[in-house]
């Protein structure tokens, strides 16, 4: 089972956290991990040499993305891992997120 997060994701969601600077850099930090997000755009990924996908060539727009979430809810509420007012909530948070509403060319 995969949560939304993991099925719909707006970036790579780690089980650790690294040091950016100071005397641990590159080290470990314990007990948290770390969310890097997807670049937005195609042009975005690319200036950054960053391999994954962008959010706009995962989900096109903030209607793909939303529509994503709707299906991703709606096969775990079907399976019974989660609750249907549940799913509402997040399919609510996605209908209200910035997820590429700021992308020249999309809605």
């Amino acid at each position: 089972m995969q949560t939304v997060l993991a099925q719909v994701p707006l970036g790579t969601y780690l089980g650790w956290n690294v040091f950016a600077s100071g005397f641990d850099k590159g080290k470990f930090c314990s007990l948290t991990g770390s969310y890097v997000p997807f670049p937005e755009t195609k042009q975005e990924r690319l200036a950054q040499h960053d391999p994954r996908l962008s959010l706009e060539e995962r989900y096109g727009t903030h209607k793909g993305y939303v529509n994503q979430v709707r299906t991703a809810t709606a096969r775990l509420v079907e399976a019974g891992f989660l609750l249907p007012e549940d799913a509402a909530k997040l399919l609510d948070e996605a209908e209200q997120s910035d997820v590429l509403r700021n992308v020249a060319g999309h809605e």
